[in-house]
């Protein structure tokens, strides 16, 4: 009798509504493995045999970017598992055409047996043959109810919104969701009284800017710090740096969130492309805003007032300026582009002024016309010595062309060759499957096969890469072409150091370091700027 590893499969797309602080994991996932252990348990081939358990909490199965499913397969290649059972076939996967490679060619292929438990599936039974037009029919449906699904999970959605019902995964700050009552948002303490606070300033006179400093100086934790303290178990905010304080962007935004005054505030943004995530702010008339839905943490009067305060406080629209290292210069410390001071003609860090614990420089304010120099001066070097050197000359560029060409045939030389070899690997196979060369003979042949494939595809990467390679020397001419209107340039220009200048970091310490766009394609490139 043949010996069994088994790979137990279980997935679910979201957490069941009961999972929280006391569960780790959901009463499906739980009823899964119940049922499928009480199958193998009854099974008299296989109660004997050892189990692994692979568990996917939160993942859909219209994809395999699934980290259980991944390993677990990986595994089964390697031939660690030659069993895998499921509770039924969109547990697998939603995907018909996925599960039907799988089971049609893969696990006949690997000699791995599926079974899928609710399904009455088991591919012993259909040695030779497919899993009929049942198994496949079965298989469309679960795909298709997949994306039905989701259109009807949306239209949902949105029906709760419009009647004020709270549909996110997460409160916002200052509240938490109602542990007994669906759908509704029940007042935070703590973060309420963050909130009530800013407010409150706000209402003084102080401006978001000043409020923020006040709230680093007190060591009160942003909303995603907050988070990240209440919920350690949980993705979001995960990616936020461990520099990141209160700035005077997170002060306002928490000022014209109308969800404080007690609406519910529904479809506030909005997909920007079809098949993207990312999202952009959803314009007022298209929201859908509900009154008295929860507990205000201000009233509408104070909100009102707030808004008020902080549209005269803040800065009147105006056209943007478009001075030359405009967004290239960014604080050495945190990353961030540094604001430009027009009154003082000079460079500081936003952060740095507002949390004066952060070690990004809190009073320093970097001259503009200093850096602009020595991007200048650095610049006017790079350009006199491309021009010394000839790089622009014909016979170069004939030269480049020359070596792309070269490169070009030998990559079409390569892409041929590979053609061949996976055909020969296909004839190899279907003469296996045809019964004409044994298991061991096309498994030998494939990995001669495989060993070729591998090597010649290494070339193919590195003839692609050398003519990437140069044709990004050729891209660089749009920027030395311009050579004699550069060099006549008096000061640094917007253009110019747009052209050139990919970003300038600001040191506490006031040194700068210049990284370039170009690449070098001369030898005598200015190294990066480190002055004081």
């Amino acid at each position: 009798m043949k010996e069994y590893n088994i790979a137990i499969y279980i997935r679910l797309s979201v957490a069941d509504e009961d999972t929280g602080t006391s569960k780790a994991e959901s009463d499906s996932i739980g009823n899964q493995r119940s049922l499928i252990n009480r199958f193998l348990d009854r099974h008299p081939a296989l109660s004997t045999y050892s189990r692994s358990e692979f568990c996917d909490d939160g993942f859909t199965g219209t994809n395999t970017d699934r980290p259980a499913f991944t390993d677990m397969m990986n595994r089964v290649k390697k031939g660690e598992f030659n069993l895998i059972c499921v509770k039924d076939f969109s547990r697998f996967s939603r995907d018909y055409i996925e599960i039907g490679d799988c089971l049609e060619c893969l696990f006949p292929f690997l000699g791995v047996r599926f079974i899928s438990v609710n399904d009455n599936y088991d591919s012993d039974n259909y040695i030779g043959t497919t899993g009929g037009l049942d198994v496949v029919m079965r298989n469309i449906v679960y795909a298709a109810y997949s994306k039905d699904l989701s259109v009807k999970t949306t239209a949902a959605k949105i029906q709760l919104m419009k009647q004020g019902k709270f549909v996110g995964g997460y409160a916002p700050y200052g509240y938490v969701l109602h542990p007994t009552i669906r759908n509704k948002l029940t007042i935070d303490p703590e973060a309420a009284s963050v909130v009530r606070k800013i407010f409150l300033l706000a209402i003084d006179g102080s401006t978001p800017s000043e409020i923020a400093i006040w709230l680093n100086d007190e060591g009160i934790p942003t909303p995603g710090q907050y988070f990240i303290e209440r919920h350690p178990d949980t993705k979001k905010y995960r990616r936020s740096s461990d520099k990141l304080n209160w700035s005077h962007a997170m002060v306002y935004r928490t000022l014209t969130k109308l969800v404080y005054t007690g609406c519910a505030v529904g479809h506030e943004r909005r997909i920007v492309a079809p098949l993207s995530r990312r999202t952009a702010k959803q314009d007022v008339e298209k929201q859908f805003i509900v009154e008295n839905m929860h507990e205000a943490i201000v009233s509408r009067e104070e909100y009102d007032k707030a808004q008020a305060i902080i549209r005269k406080t803040g800065r009147s629209p105006s056209k943007a300026s478009y001075y030359p290292l405009r967004s290239l210069v960014r604080c050495g410390n945190c990353g961030r582009c540094m604001t430009f001071l027009k009154s003082r003609k000079g460079f500081y860090c936003t952060y740095g002024r507002t949390d004066k614990n952060s070690a990004c420089p809190t009073e320093a304010i970097y001259m503009a016309a200093d850096i602009e120099q020595r991007i200048y001066d650095a610049i006017m070097l790079f350009l006199k010595a491309a021009g010394e050197k000839g790089n622009l000359s014909d016979k170069l560029l004939k030269k480049k062309k020359s070596e792309i060409q070269k490169n070009m045939d030998a990559l079409t030389d390569f892409q041929k060759q590979c053609g061949k070899l996976k055909k020969q690997k296909l004839k190899s196979y279907e003469e296996y499957s045809s019964g004409a060369i044994t298991k061991q003979a096309y498994l030998d042949e494939k990995r001669i096969i495989d060993e070729k494939l591998h090597t010649i595809e290494n070339s193919i990467d590195a003839a692609k890469q050398r003519i990437a390679d140069l044709e990004s020397l050729e891209e660089s001419e749009p920027q030395t072409s311009q050579l004699d209107r550069f060099l006549n340039e008096p000061i640094l220009t917007y253009e110019m150091a747009h052209a050139f200048v990919e970003a300038v970091y600001i040191y506490p310490d006031g040194t700068n370091e210049i990284c370039w766009k170009f690449k070098d394609f001369t030898e005598g490139k200015p190294e990066d700027v480190n002055q004081s």
